[in-house]
């Protein structure tokens, strides 16, 4: 007569659970239970439960894991049943710092724009276009009169005149204005500027033979002071107010500027 004994192997087993909401414990499914040291290991099922062979000897160490939760570590004995309830992992308050560029150049664009933000005119000397580029080597400002004071600006080596200035995308400067009205658009309204070093696009004139500069004026919004008063007096007598409000009417919203010099 033949005798045949079979042993099932033994396990450990158990059930992964964490505190849900209102303090009700819900199951873990996924979560990585093993033997320290080891490649002995299982995964929790659907319901959090598991089943994990026995260690070569006892007393050995139980671990589990699971993103967002503490890892879990218990001395087994010998066989049983042990429930795991896992603690979230609290983390430490993180900063987030970074560092913006005040002159930008896009990427996107078949244009070669740039594009000087408010940081880089709080840059330049104080208070109108024609100082807005004194930090820039894109575009030279010039005196085209010593008594007057007349200021102009040079796109590659040549008289602005060769230079289409826009507002919004809207010629603002032409012909006798383009010598001195970069004088009374006051750098204190402007948003941002791009500027297109070349010929640039007919699409708004024909005078960007050297280049095309257009001027971003500030918009309403829930940043914008309602109310932004500059003045400006230095000892050679030169005096400028600069003035702009913002006005919300129900859903539309409107600036109002105001240059004395």
């Amino acid at each position: 007569m033949l005798h045949l004994d079979l042993n099932g192997q033994n396990q450990i087993k158990g059930k992964i659970i964490a505190e849900g909401i209102d303090g009700v414990h819900v199951p873990i499914p996924g979560a990585n239970i093993y033997w320290k040291g080891t490649s002995i290991g299982t995964a929790s099922n659907i319901e959090g439960g598991y089943f994990l062979s026995e260690p070569e000897s006892y007393p050995d160490t139980l671990v589990v894991s699971f993103v967002g939760y503490q890892k879990f570590f218990q001395v087994i004995r010998g066989l049983g049943y042990y429930d795991v309830k896992l603690v979230p992992l609290e983390l430490n308050e993180v900063k987030v710092e970074s560092k913006v560029n005040t002159i930008t150049f896009s990427t996107i664009e078949t244009k070669n724009t740039q594009t000087l933000s408010v940081g880089e005119l709080q840059k330049a000397a104080c208070c109108n276009l024609s100082e807005s580029f004194n930090t820039n080597s894109t575009v030279d400002v010039v005196f085209t009169d010593a008594v007057s004071g007349a200021k102009q600006i040079k796109m590659l080596g040549l008289d602005g005149v060769y230079t289409q200035i826009t507002q919004e995308n809207i010629p603002v400067l032409r012909g006798f204005s383009s010598s001195y009205g970069i004088q009374y658009i006051p750098g204190t309204w402007i948003e941002s500027i791009q500027i297109i070093k070349g010929t640039g696009s007919v699409v708004n004139g024909y005078q960007s033979l050297t280049g095309q500069i257009n001027l971003e004026y500030l918009k309403s919004l829930p940043t914008t002071p309602r109310l932004y008063w500059n003045i400006h007096v230095n000892q050679e007598g030169k005096v400028e107010n600069n003035i702009h409000l913002v006005k919300k009417n129900g859903n539309w919203k409107s600036n109002l500027f105001a240059h004395i010099s």
